[in-house]
């Protein structure tokens, strides 16, 4: 969450299940909560994906006290929120045109290596953040070729203004060595390991 605040353009590289598309979600929320006229896309893969990451951010927000909720909820479905302060969240499934006309606060695009024709998706999507816009791109790896390994491997070694963020298994508090192995055994090959537990970083994903 520091390195959300502190840098505009971040790029994730994860493992499963460490529930970072759930902070990114609390991240959205935070920014559209307490902030005038804040625009946040949520970008995933398939539109059941997207909506869960709507029904994540209404969860959080149906949590808080309501002496925190400021401005009112003016509209609630199940793609996205507005809010009576003018700012707004939604979640949309990948597509050609996904976000071309807008301009964004906050672009979080959600396992990024997996969605397909990304590259093109990407192309579109820059221009939106051409304002001084937010953008979280994150995802588990896919091997190499893709535009979220260059991404990444490009902010690695400093050749794009995004920050790299490489959270493996072991980030989580619950997950230790005899884990990391029963896991390793489940899932058999040297490349869905890296895959799934993001062992390795860019430098590296060839390997996988």
């Amino acid at each position: 969450l520091d390195d959300l605040v502190e840098h505009r353009l971040n790029v994730v590289l994860k493992a499963r299940q460490l529930g970072i598309s759930t902070t990114t979600a609390a991240f959205a929320l935070w920014m559209v909560l307490f902030h005038r006229h804040k625009s946040v896309l949520i970008i995933a893969t398939k539109l059941p994906t997207a909506i869960n990451m709507i029904r994540k951010v209404d969860t959080m927000l149906r949590s808080l006290p309501k002496w925190l909720v400021l401005p009112a909820v003016t509209s609630r479905t199940k793609q996205g929120l507005e809010f009576s302060n003018g700012s707004w969240i939604k979640a949309i499934p990948t597509s050609d045109d996904a976000g071309r006309s807008e301009g964004l606060s906050l672009l979080c695009i959600d396992e990024a290596a997996w969605i397909r024709n990304f590259d093109d998706l990407w192309t579109g999507l820059q221009p939106t953040l051409a304002t001084g816009g937010r953008c979280v791109v994150l995802s588990t790896p896919k091997g190499v070729g893709g535009q979220f390994h260059k991404l990444y491997a490009d902010a690695e070694c400093g050749a794009n203004d995004f920050n790299p963020i490489c959270l493996p298994w072991d980030v989580h508090p619950e997950h230790d060595q005899a884990w990391f192995e029963n896991e390793s055994r489940q899932l058999g090959s040297k490349r869905r390991v890296g895959q799934e537990l993001a062992l390795y970083t860019a430098a590296n994903l060839a390997t996988i």
